[in-house]
């Protein structure tokens, strides 16, 4: 057989231990499918986008494998489980396991320098495995200071570099040069209705229909980010119960919360569904152990009402 398989490099062997995996469950079905080989313990992500790579390339076709295709990539599989071979075959990382598994397993900050380059690289050149080169382009650079002053145009001319690659690692460093020069952005603080209002007033003011959201708070009253928009439409919907908002306001790392929606009739007067909406959503601030601060309703011409202050019976 002469022609590329798909999942093969360019020598024909297979370049990771998460491929290895799927290949060793894959050959062993007549017609491989997503959720067998989910069942077999592939993430979904590989399965999926190795299955396709296949079938796009008429490997696998609605019948199943083609014979010829099957055997090569067997024929593949026995050379990289071949342990006297595995230094000249393999493109893997230490005790067989590839910076992105070790990453998924202990986390990101757990990798080497040169793992975290190989990860970036995602495969080497036809003279060197990705480990291989990572290690060279720190050792000639001299390390990590060395090669983030590299430009693009010398990553190009080092060790067979393409202009993608070379472009992504200068990224990369360029990213983090960025991130050592900047301060977290000053949040926004929310320690009463008017500063909520005076930030959103002029935009939910305007809409033709009810927008529901979430503002997520840090212990100081401050915004975490920007307003989460949970629902458009009725308010007493189902989108705009306790469960989502509150999913909402823990996975930002909220301490407190603020809902906050308009009135597309101008009246900013709460309506008995957002009473009954807000007391609901106290209720469950307090189980959670996420309290609700207040409920603003947005009118038009700068218009508002605080629940809180005009039924702080509801807030106990």
């Amino acid at each position: 057989m002469t022609r590329k398989l798909s999942l093969l490099d360019q020598r024909g062997c297979i370049v990771s231990e998460s491929l290895r995996r799927f290949l060793s469950s894959v050959l062993g079905l007549d017609q491989p499918c997503s959720h067998e080989l989910v069942a077999l313990g592939i993430p979904r992500w590989d399965a999926d986008a190795w299955l396709m790579k296949l079938r796009s390339s008429n490997e696998i076709s609605d019948q199943g494998w083609d014979p010829e295709v099957r055997e090569e990539y067997a024929r593949a599989l026995a050379v990289f489980d071949d342990p006297g071979d595995q230094a000249k075959e393999r493109s893997i990382f230490r005790d067989g396991e590839g910076p992105r598994e070790k990453a998924h397993r202990i986390g990101v900050s757990a990798l080497q320098d040169d793992e975290l380059l190989a990860l970036l690289l995602r495969t080497g050149t036809p003279q060197m495995d990705v480990m291989q080169l990572a290690r060279e382009l720190l050792h000639g650079q001299d390390g990590l200071v060395g090669l983030a002053g590299m430009e693009v145009e010398h990553l190009v001319q080092s060790h067979g570099l393409g202009r993608a690659k070379a472009s992504e690692i200068a990224a990369a460093f360029e990213l983090a040069r960025r991130l050592a020069r900047s301060a977290r952005r000053e949040r926004l603080q929310l320690k009463t209705p008017d500063a909520v209002a005076e930030m959103l007033a002029s935009e939910l003011s305007a809409l033709r229909q009810e927008q529901f959201y979430c503002l997520p708070l840090d212990p100081r009253s401050r915004l975490l980010g920007e307003p989460r928009l949970l629902s458009r439409g009725d308010i007493d919907g189902t989108e705009a119960g306790p469960r989502l908002f509150f999913r909402t306001a823990l996975l930002a790392g909220a301490a407190t919360a603020i809902a906050v929606h308009n009135h597309p009739s101008g009246d900013p007067s709460p309506s008995s569904s957002d009473l009954a909406v807000t007391k609901r959503l106290v209720m469950a601030g307090r189980t959670v152990g996420c309290h609700l601060v207040d409920h603003i309703v947005i009118g038009d011409a700068q218009r508002f009402s605080s629940i809180r202050r005009d039924h702080g019976h509801l807030f106990g």
